[in-house]
């Protein structure tokens, strides 16, 4: 399933939104349509992302559900890469990984982030942790970024539906 920001907070105002809001610049993949840039070194964007659409008796919990970032970006400038830290703000801040967007002055690159398979580097997740999972964006170096999309994709395996009924001989009982 894939979860979208619902919520922005931190230093929102280097991290200009070019149309609407924060997070709704960042809920689609539609390139300089609608985005959110910043040029400022150390400036954070926060953003809270919406409950999981599928229900939590839906999960199988035995098996290792994962959450990984999916985004949409690019560096403005003609010669030189743009980098952002993106890390987990909630359940448990950490999982930092720097993607630099590559030079280019008009394309958009995809860059996933790794999947985590636990909430807190040992504990898995449970349906409590994918209620509350919040991101942190921090812009590095001064050359300019534009991120189109930032979700998170939770991986999960279905939980099989437990049935009274039995079947013997092609017959129910």
């Amino acid at each position: 399933m894939i979860l979208l920001p619902d919520g922005a907070s931190g230093h929102t105002w280097h991290w200009a939104a070019n149309t609407g809001t924060h997070e709704d610049c960042l809920d689609d993949d539609n390139g300089d349509t609608s985005y959110v840039a910043c040029s400022a070194a150390n400036r954070q964007l926060n953003l809270t992302y919406a409950n999981p659409s599928v229900a939590e008796g839906d999960i199988d919990f035995s098996v290792a559900p994962s959450v990984r970032f999916l985004s949409s970006g690019r560096s403005t400038h003609r010669t030189t890469d743009s980098e952002v830290d993106i890390s987990f703000l909630t359940p448990t801040a950490g999982f930092s990984e720097t993607v630099s967007y590559d030079k280019h002055a008009s394309s958009y690159e995809t860059i996933n982030g790794t999947p985590r398979l636990t909430s807190d580097g040992s504990a898995t997740w449970t349906y409590s942790d994918l209620e509350n999972l919040s991101m942190k964006c921090t812009k590095n170096g001064s050359i300019q970024v534009r991120l189109s999309y930032l979700a998170l994709e939770v991986t999960y395996t279905e939980a099989v539906a437990v049935t009274d009924n039995a079947t013997f001989f092609g017959a129910n009982f």
